[in-house]
């Protein structure tokens, strides 16, 4: 079943289904929420502040497009890109015999080309598609119309809830190289299974496609599988980085971590022809961090 419902003034799709709860808000594609049936709890978070007129949701999913954080671009580009403050519309809606629904959502330039666009092709356009099962599974398609090769970064900047990111643990990155945003983006390697060690904000390089979080304190481990995305970043400003954001609540900050699925530079850019697809993909999905024993 799909609804029309309200987040803090923000028109959204409340997809229910046997297998999942899902919200998105059609301001910036965003998911704001999924709660697979077999956790009973929110796999992603939101931040509880009011929203600004005009300003996305800080949490779920943003979609960071055609560019991640600003790279590439010169420092008057909008944050992450322009479709995050833009209202997509309702390509599809199916649902299966299953008990799964999937939804696509569109995006086209207006007259005169994209907002704040930095002279980015209006034919050269995003669609997402989001798959609600037991597992989220989403996409973001790229299709380039226009009679040039453009090239992008791009993220699904996906905020995760946790019971305390000091004591969560994130398998999937050891052995990696890393871009230290915090420390003027110089290299360095992960030793050992990441852990926090204060405010965090690192690019992963050639990252696998496999990552999971382990949370002891809600007792569960959420698996995470990213598509045609060589790029990880994860992300928490910490205690102190937080109150510089004006849309989290201090107290909250230590209540998620973003682990997201990335085409960043310097060594992911995506360069599309004309004519071309690229799509960049990442599915989540709940287990019990400690399995009930099995007795004999």
């Amino acid at each position: 079943m799909i609804v029309r419902s309200r987040f803090q003034g923000l028109e959204t799709l409340l997809i229910d289904t046997p297998l999942a709860r899902c919200e998105i808000a059609l301001y910036g594609a965003q998911v704001l929420s999924f709660i697979p049936r077999n956790d009973g709890r929110d796999l992603l978070w939101c931040s509880p502040a009011a929203l600004a007129p005009g300003r996305p949701v800080r949490g779920g999913v943003p979609l960071c497009w055609p560019w991640f954080a600003r790279q590439d671009k010169p420092d008057s580009a909008v944050q992450h890109g322009f479709v995050r403050k833009m209202h997509w519309t309702v390509n599809s809606f199916g649902e299966s015999s299953e008990g799964e629904a999937r939804v696509v959502l569109a995006l086209s330039a207006p007259l005169g080309g994209w907002p704040e666009g930095l002279n980015w092709p209006a034919s050269c356009t995003p669609q997402f598609e989001v798959r609600i099962g037991q597992a989220l599974e989403m996409a973001l398609f790229t299709r380039n119309d226009s009679e040039d090769t453009v090239s992008l970064t791009q993220a699904l900047h996906t905020y995760f809830r946790v019971g305390d990111v000091r004591r969560i643990g994130i398998d999937g990155l050891q052995g990696l190289s890393y871009l230290d945003k915090l420390r003027d983006f110089n290299a360095f390697t992960q030793d050992e299974a990441w852990t926090f060690e204060g405010a965090c904000d690192r690019i992963y390089l050639r990252a696998g496609a496999h990552q999971r979080i382990d949370d002891p304190v809600l007792g569960r481990s959420i698996h995470i599988e990213s598509a045609h995305s060589a790029s990880a970043v994860v992300w928490n400003p910490g205690a102190d980085g937080i109150a510089a954001l004006g849309d989290v609540p201090v107290k909250d900050w230590y209540q998620y971590v973003c682990v997201e699925a990335g085409n960043c530079a310097p060594l992911d850019r995506v360069s599309l022809a004309p004519g071309a697809t690229a799509v960049i993909g990442q599915r989540i999905s709940a287990a019990p961090l400690y399995p009930s024993a099995t007795t004999f």
